[in-house]
This record gives structure tokens, C-alpha cells and sequence, in this order.
């Protein structure tokens, strides 16, 4: 791999200890890429820059990339973000142990004392898997063991810390939320798992609106609010499946659904619903009932806080008050809505589109 992609790191602006293993990582990748034979780049349009993934090996290409193909461009724009991605199983390459102890941890894989202004660095224990950025050179990088025991979630919403991180920096906050709407603006859907945002969102496939999000997308509050796509994915349980059938040909991991929920690449199903972002008109707050009709009355920005904000601080390592801050001036600046879901989902389309008049 050529210098220009992997650049040497001097230690003169950050902690000696973060620098270090950035250094480290760095030229296993190296030796990971060359071990490999030809790296695969792919470039993708992700809340309007342009973000470069160097792949080492194929081994994470099926994993990584379908989540993301919605947002692929050709090669030839100079890249706003680099990540360079491998695993040790298909390269050979063995990454050397880390320089912290199980008792570094923090519960959303932050590692204490490799993390700074101008790195951040967590690993998930659970997907074994390493997610380290260089800010100041717009670089970063993710490895894993074995990419064939990759959990199924880090497919549907990879590169999840990475890119929270670098977005974070350039006025685009990653939130848990769904949305769903028309080019011309439309909503997000916030609350946490099980509220129905999913229920909500897959309702209107296949409709008027447009498919922004399921469950991750990147939200910009200047100059005014506006939603930016980050997967085409979404998860279903045993009752999705069932309450939406014509969405079984886009399950990726059918032959798994006993010990996982079916994963679901949308865009092989509506390639034209799925949208790119749009202006956010309104905050929608679902919840489940067992009333036929849907009904929807209005919402206090400080109820649409409560929930958009535990879910997406809970889930992503770094977040505080910077993300905080950011989502508390969104929901300050359109009208929200409490939508009280009915059993017919069928009329899910139509209410949206009447609160986007509204709105």
C-alpha cells in the first residue's frame, strides 16, 4: 500500500500510548494488503462526502458493502474519509495483541486511554472487532479476526463507530431513528427498539414515500434539519415476517432465522424508494396499540429528546455531550408528533403523507 494511503504517524498531537497503536495497526494493514495480492476499493456518496473503503482481501466485501450499496459511486473523486479494512483469517496476518487490559473497557467499547482529541479507538468484544480513526489525517481503520464470524448486526449497520466519529466532526450526527418521506421533506421516527419505528417504515415501502431509514441515519441541523441515509438495511423478528411476507426475498441469512433476526437489504427489493436524505419536516414518536385505526396528536420537543436520545448514546461509543447538543437543536426546530399505531398498517402511507401537509 502506497504511503499517500497509509501515511506515517507523528507523535507530537496526540498521547504517545494512542499513537502508538495507531502506528501498529497501520503497518499490519499494510502487511495484511500485501499479503492479500490487489486491495478493492469502493466508493460511496455518505451524508454528502465522499467515503473511501479499501478492502484488503474480498473476505469482507459481502459483509460490509450491501448495507451500503445504495449510497455507491464510481471511483475518481478525491475521498473525504479512508478505511481500510481486513481480517487476520483471510490475509494470515495476525494483528499483535493489544497494549490494554479487559479492565480498559467501556460499555460501548470505548478503550480508556486510546482515545483523544485526535484519536478515537474502540473494540467490540462482541464482534471482535477493532474501529480506530485518525481525525487529523482522515483515516481510519477496521479489522476483525475471522470476517466469516462476523455477527450478523455488524452487516446490517457496519462501520457504525467509524463513521459516528468522523460524521460527528462534520456537522452530521449518527441517531437511532427511522425515517421516511418524499424528496420535498419527511420524518423521523424516534423511540426506542420495539416502539414500532420498523413497523412504520416497511409499511410504507412500495408506497409514495421514500426510504431513508430503518433503524441509522445521519441527521444535520444546519442550515435546517435534513436526513442523510446511512443503510438500506432492516431487521424483522418471527411477527415482522409474518406481518410483512412480500419482504422474504430480501432476507440475507434465511437459513439462520432460529438463532438471528432476518437481516433485510431493501434496496434489492425497491431500488427506486430508497432515497439518498431529505429535509426533516417532522418528529414522529410511535407506539404499539391494539387499536385498529391509527391516530397521532402533538408532541413536546422535550418528549421527542426522551426518545431519540437514550437509544443513540447507549449504542455509540464516544457519544455525549457534543451528540446531545446537536439532536436537542433538532427536535427545537420542527413539530412533533405522538402516532399511535393501529393493526391496519395499509393506511400508514396516506397519515404521513397528511402530517407532511401539515408540517
Amino acid at each position: 500500500m502506497t504511503s499517500a494511503v497509509v501515511p506515517s504517524v507523528a507523535p507530537e498531537t496526540s498521547g504517545d500510548a494512542a499513537l502508538a497503536f495507531l502506528e501498529t495497526v497501520s503497518q499490519t494493514f499494510q502487511r495484511a494488503e500485501a499479503a492479500a495480492g490487489e486491495p478493492i476499493d469502493r466508493f460511496y456518496r455518505i451524508g454528502g462526502y465522499i467515503v473511501r473503503l479499501r478492502f484488503a482481501s474480498p473476505a469482507l466485501l459481502p459483509l460490509i458493502t450491501p448495507a451500503l450499496g445504495h449510497l455507491a459511486i464510481p471511483p475518481g473523486s478525491p475521498s473525504a474519509l479512508t478505511v481500510c479494512l481486513w481480517d487476520s483469517a483471510s490475509t494470515g496476518t495476525k494483528m499483535p495483541s493489544p497494549p490494554w487490559s479487559t479492565g480498559d473497557y467501556i460499555a460501548r467499547g470505548e478503550v480508556c486511554g486510546y482515545s483523544d482529541r485526535r484519536i478515537e479507538t474502540a473494540f467490540h468484544i462482541g464482534a471482535d472487532a477493532l474501529s480506530i480513526l485518525d481525525k487529523e489525517r482522515d483515516l481510519a481503520f477496521f479489522w476483525v479476526r475471522d470476517a466469516r464470524r462476523l455477527p450478523y448486526y455488524e452487516s446490517g449497520a457496519p462501520l457504525r463507530a467509524i463513521l459516528h466519529w468522523w460524521m460527528r466532526d462534520h456537522g452530521r450526527q449518527l441517531v437511532h431513528a427511522g425515517a421516511i418521506g418524499t424528496s420535498a421533506g419527511g420524518v423521523l421516527l424516534v423511540g426506542k427498539g420495539g416502539s414500532g419505528k420498523s413497523t412504520t417504515t416497511l409499511a410504507c415501502l412500495g408506497s409514495k414515500l421514500l426510504y431513508v431509514s430503518d433503524d441509522y441515519c445521519l441527521l444535520a441541523q444546519e442550515p435546517s434539519p435534513h436526513a442523510y441515509s446511512l443503510y438500506n438495511s432492516a431487521k424483522l423478528d418471527a411477527g415482522g415476517i409474518r406481518r410483512f411476507p412480500h419482504l422474504a426475498p430480501a432476507i440475507s441469512n434465511a437459513d439462520r432465522l432460529r438463532s438471528e433476526k432476518a437481516l433485510l437489504f431493501l434496496r434489492k427489493l425497491y431500488p427506486e424508494n430508497i432515497a439518498s436524505g431529505f429535509p426533516v419536516r417532522a418528529i414522529l414518536l410511535p407506539s404499539i396499540t391494539d387499536n385498529r385505526e391509527t391516530a397521532w396528536k402533538p408532541a413536546s420537543a422535550a418528549a421527542a429528546l426522551k426518545a431519540l436520545a437514550p437509544s443513540t448514546l447507549f449504542q455509540l461509543s464516544g457519544a455525549g455531550d457534543a451528540a446531545m447538543a446537536a439532536m436537542a437543536a433538532v427536535v427545537k426546530q420542527v413539530p412533533c408528533y405522538h402516532l399511535e399505531l393501529g393493526t391496519d398498517v395499509g393506511k400508514m402511507p396516506d397519515i404521513i403523507l397528511g402530517l407532511l401537509a401539515r408540517s
